[in-house]
């Protein structure tokens, strides 16, 4: 099967080695793609954002299919332009992108199917945004997000009506240009966070959907949930204490009514949602929609899934999902980032890296080769990811594979997973005190 990949991450990375594993034999052709790709196929010299080079390609050398990994290329259009040129695309329509690329039009959408959330209103003046925050009702901290895409950086959970004030005004004076020039105001929520992904292949004739393996992903660059958010120190999944009447609720709360609004909408949808989740005390609430992977969650579902992955990915694009569940390993994944040093701020690049011979998954996330040598080339550089019986092991697992790489500055959390892992081993659920 011949398959183009559009990317060039972690989460890039660790689905190409899975499509190169899988009992259908793959030519894989990566737009960007890295070094890392490049090992395992062809590299094109298409940006994410040359929508027109890229889809000039796949019309010329037409891939049996195509899958695209980050949302920017999403909400420019590129599956619309893909599928525009008769191919098969797991990526969704520009239109159903909006979920991820407007949080103001997924809010909308979360309030007409009466899925729960956080209450929230949007501003684009000044005026009247502080107004807002000067009369706010719902408690601190006041989360602002900018509307748009900011690489995963709009967000800030504002502590008191100052902090809240400075922040409106940093966003709607363009401090991501278009994408916070509209800014969502969100009442705080509390309670554990989680990850769930759904394959969903929807349109006018059908709605079909599975759901994946929740994954728990850990944002702040120390441990114990301190300093700066990242992109995503770690990730593990599934969650230990989660019960299958859990995920029934899950299901029937935020999936179902997604999944029937999509229909509903004429939102042509086949791809990958990712459902970013609050389990509060009164049950699931949605913060979010992405409209593709998850980086770092990713790396752990591709380790736990036991699936020949290009023809699964060639069931949604093509409209025929017909499945209520996929196939998968036993126990647990985990998969833990080493970041540059400097990040989340400014990375230190082109740091020689020893690579050693890990025990473990290297999945190449902000590396290029120079001199025949890996080096840092971003913020998150490496992931190591592991399977075993059970969180513990997997826990395990990683830290001896630690042990194999290294360079000056590594950055990394020994304590992924080690919070759920001890709320499972109390006997607690996630109905109690997270």
């Amino acid at each position: 099967m011949k398959i183009l990949l559009v990317g060039s991450g972690g989460r890039e990375h660790a689905m190409a080695l899975k499509l190169k594993a899988a009992p259908t034999p793959v030519e894989l052709f990566a737009a960007p793609g890295s070094d890392a790709v490049g090992d395992l196929g062809t590299c094109l010299p298409y940006r994410l954002e040359d929508i027109a080079g890229i889809v000039k390609w796949a019309a010329e050398h037409r891939p049996d299919l195509s899958i695209i990994g980050p949302e920017g290329p999403l909400v420019a259009g590129l599956a619309d332009g893909l599928r525009a040129a008769g191919l098969a695309v797991f990526g969704h329509d520009a239109n159903t992108a909006r979920l991820e690329g407007s949080k103001s039009f997924a809010k909308d959408f979360m309030h007409r199917y009466r899925i729960p959330c956080a209450a929230s209103v949007s501003v684009s003046e000044l005026h009247n945004g502080e107004a807002i925050i000067s009369a706010w009702t719902h408690g601190y901290p006041i989360v602002l997000k900018a509307d748009g895409l900011a690489a995963g950086k709009g967000v800030v959970l504002a502590a008191t009506q100052e902090e809240a004030l400075a922040t409106l005004r940093s966003f709607l004076d363009g401090q991501f240009g278009e994408a916070s020039k509209t800014v969502l105001l969100e009442a705080p929520l509390f309670g554990m966070e989680l990850s769930q992904h759904v394959l969903v292949d929807v349109d006018a004739t059908h709605a079909r959907y599975v759901m994946l393996p929740p994954c728990q992903d850990h944002k702040r660059i120390f441990e114990g949930d301190k300093g700066p958010n990242t992109g995503g120190m770690g990730a593990f999944g599934p969650i230990p204490f989660l019960k299958a009447e859990d995920s029934t609720l899950l299901r029937d709360a935020l999936v179902v009514p997604t999944v029937r609004g999509l229909q509903q909408e004429g939102l042509n949808a086949r791809g990958v949602l990712f459902l970013g989740v609050m389990w509060a005390a009164d049950g699931p609430r949605l913060l979010e929609y992405n409209c593709r992977f998850g980086d770092p969650e990713t790396q752990v579902l591709m380790q736990l899934l036991n699936e020949d992955l290009p023809q699964l990915l060639l069931e949604v694009a093509e409209g025929r999902l017909d499945r209520e569940r996929v196939k998968l390993n036993p126990g647990c994944a985990i998969s833990v980032v080493l970041a540059a040093e400097g990040y989340p701020g400014a990375p230190k690049m082109g740091v020689p890296i020893d690579v050693g011979t890990p025990s473990v998954t290297v999945i190449h996330a902000g590396t290029k080769k120079l001199d025949g040598r890996w080096v840092t080339n971003g913020g998150r550089v490496i992931n190591l990811s592991t399977h075993a019986g059970n969180l513990a092991s997997a826990r395990q697992r990683i830290q001896e594979g630690l042990d194999s790489i290294h360079w000056p500055g590594m950055q990394y959390r020994k304590d992924i997973g080690l919070r759920a892992l001890r709320h499972a081993e109390a006997g607690r659920s996630v109905r109690d005190a997270w």
